[in-house]
């Protein structure tokens, strides 16, 4: 296989976790276009390293790769904050990428769970302001809609206080069980929740789910894909059928998820 040069603990802003890892491979297969990894974690944890076998996989096969940390939701952080951090580490990208000779101008968004959020979310609101254009999204599991009781359906009991704190730090508006029906929280909610931006300016868009997913309702899925379609958005859809948020039941799925996103890095790049 060819060499990879690899890019460790790039820093693209003031605080700790404005940190990318970039994969540019010896041959590269497309020039001006790359990979955006975002991980999940519940936007309050999580690690870029998770994303490095994707990384490897794709600059294996060409495609300049990078995998990025992002602050954390908090009292005084929200979502749109870590969209802000995407933002940051683009132009860092852009800007490193271009000491190798390469002029990047298309990036594809991927991540998983609240990764997966992120990356709908930056393609959807910010295209228009993005250092690097977005030109797709491969997403795994991504929450979609917000403001449903049943999100995030598998917390409940006595985690359940802890779900409404992370949905509040993600919004950055006081959220409670008993007061997730009001309209400004709704609103609230509604400005985080990917869905609710679909429009037939949408950049194409694959998403990966499990059937058996305890945190994301299968039917948020489906609704978010009924929009894509009902708005004349290229996409794909491919369902886990054993799988759940982790979709580590379904290897053949596993393989055709990454065949999917080779075949956009090819459509797109």
């Amino acid at each position: 296989m060819d060499k990879t040069i690899i890019l460790n603990e790039v820093v693209y802003g003031n605080h700790e976790r404005h940190r990318i890892d970039i994969f540019i491979p010896e041959n590269v297969k497309y020039s001006e276009g790359v990979i955006l990894f975002i991980h999940g974690g519940g936007w309050h944890d999580g690690d870029k390293t998770i994303h490095h076998p994707d990384a490897k996989y794709f600059s294996d096969r060409g495609c300049i790769c990078v995998t990025m940390n992002y602050r954390f939701v908090s009292e005084d952080l929200s979502v749109f904050n870590e969209l802000d951090d995407i933002t940051s580490a683009l132009k860092t990208i852009k800007i490193k990428c271009s000491e190798y000779g390469f002029d990047i101008k298309k990036v594809m968004l991927s991540g998983g769970s609240a990764g997966g959020h992120l990356s709908l979310l930056y393609a959807y609101i910010r295209c228009d302001e993005s250092p690097i254009k977005p030109v797709a999204a491969c997403v795994y599991c991504p929450p979609v809609i917000f403001g449903e009781p049943d999100f995030l359906m598998g917390i409940s009991g006595e985690f359940e206080e802890w779900k409404y704190s992370i949905i509040s730090k993600c919004s950055g508006f006081h959220v409670t069980k008993d007061n997730l029906s009001n309209a400004e929280v709704q609103n609230a909610l509604a400005r985080i929740s990917p869905i609710n931006y679909v429009s037939k300016e949408c950049i194409p868009t694959a998403v990966f789910y499990g059937k058996s997913d305890d945190l994301i309702p299968m039917w948020h899925i489906e609704k978010f894909l009924d929009l894509l379609e009902e708005n004349d958005v290229k996409h794909d859809a491919l369902l886990f059928e054993n799988s759940g948020h982790a979709l580590d039941k379904d290897p053949e799925a596993k393989i055709k998820s990454r065949e999917i996103i080779e075949d956009y890095a090819e459509k797109y790049f």
